[in-house]
């Protein structure tokens, strides 16, 4: 045998590994929000599709219209936070347990493949969530001054969409555009504020600081009903005529139901800007004495105002005009020394109020539909 061949020949020495380092993907927050949101609209789709009043079908409506609209709600926001993040990240436990569950409960049949997708995806989604992800820690830190500031901004909207639908959510059926219902401009901002708990001391900040000096009476609302909201004609089921005849007035109901609401408040609102100007320039004028009387009759009218307002009542709305023209002498007389360009300002503001309140409780004016 050839001695070469029948040799033992030395193993070979087996190849060092390398360190092969796998680059894994990076996750955005635009991949969460787009897991997130798959997941929810797939839970709905599953919601639907369940036999009504089913335990699977409790569950599944408590999870989507419950449980899931805070993580729903804050993913969607375009200034997210790293304390916005953590509260997602903790708000997604409930959601999972409660989508445990329905897997549980549609063991067996065709929805459960779409709730373990679901769950898939909202575990992933709370998984790159974590405070060391890359994408998290690029956020913003965000916090309670920022959440405050959150819930100033939605109020402002409120408010502002309020002002300007303030025909549409009129509550009294006959005060609307006839066959209408009621437009609860506030239901939908409520409902956000629901899903952030975090909003609510700014929001509420913003309605404390509108509502508290305003005119409105709450006895104005005693005599709403449900049916005044809804569509239909002023007078039917129960609600007030044009003319007030379908209900019996009580205590703080308005005592002219054509009462021009409208121009009094835009009156009312020109005084407040004119006692505005006078305090922010009376400290600071030869003549403040005289600019500081002009500010106390003004006050004055501006509270007289506010009652016949409160009352629906042109006359005793009339009653603010006198003081008004004793406003207006004195101030003129503190112009002849104060050369203040603001105080002229208001001067020409309090002069066109004026004119207005005389107009609108004419017998003929716009005081009276």
């Amino acid at each position: 045998m050839n001695a070469i061949i029948d040799k033992p020949r030395a193993k070979a020495k087996p190849k060092a590994a390398k360190n092969v380092i796998v680059q894994q993907p990076k996750v955005s927050i635009a991949d969460i929000r787009s897991w997130i949101r798959a997941a929810d609209e797939k839970l709905e789709a599953v919601y639907d599709a369940a036999e009504r009043g089913e335990p699977l079908d409790v569950l599944l409506d408590h999870l989507n219209h419950s449980v899931l609209c805070t993580p729903i709600a804050i993913i969607h926001r375009e200034d997210l936070t790293q304390a916005d993040i953590k509260r997602l990240y903790a708000a997604l436990f409930p959601v999972l347990a409660c989508l445990q569950g329905a897997i549980k409960l549609a063991e067996g049949t065709v929805l459960q493949h779409s709730l373990g997708d679901a769950f898939a995806l909202l575990d992933a989604a709370q998984t790159a969530l974590d405070p060391v992800t890359e994408a998290v820690r690029a956020l913003p830190k965000g916090g309670e001054a920022h959440d405050f500031e959150r819930g100033r901004d939605l109020a402002i909207e409120m408010l502002t969409n309020c002002y300007e639908l303030a025909c549409d959510a009129e509550c009294y059926r006959k005060n609307r555009e006839t066959g209408t219902r009621q437009k609860n401009i506030i239901s939908d901002y409520m409902t956000k504020v629901e899903c952030s708990p975090e909003l609510f001391d700014g929001f509420t900040a913003v309605l404390s600081g509108a509502i508290g000096p305003q005119i409105t009476d709450a006895n104005w609302f005693t005599a709403l009903t449900l049916a005044d909201t809804q569509a239909g004609q002023p007078g039917e089921d129960g609600t007030q005529s044009l003319d007030g005849d379908a209900v019996v007035a009580t205590a703080g109901a308005p005592k002219s139901d054509a009462f021009d609401h409208a121009t009094f408040d835009d009156i009312y609102c020109a005084i407040s800007e004119v006692i505005a100007i006078i305090q922010a320039r009376a400290h600071d004028v030869d003549s403040s004495d005289l600019v500081f009387g002009a500010l106390y009759t003004t006050e004055r009218a501006y509270d007289i105002l506010a009652e016949g307002i409160r009352a629906r009542d042109v006359p005793a709305c009339e009653d603010a005009s006198a003081p008004l023209a004793v406003a207006l002498a004195v101030l003129n007389a503190g112009l002849e020394k104060a050369d203040d360009v603001a105080l002229f300002g208001a001067e020409r503001l309090l002069n066109l109020a004026k004119d207005r309140l005389d107009d609108a409780c004419s017998p003929s004016g716009k005081g009276q539909q």
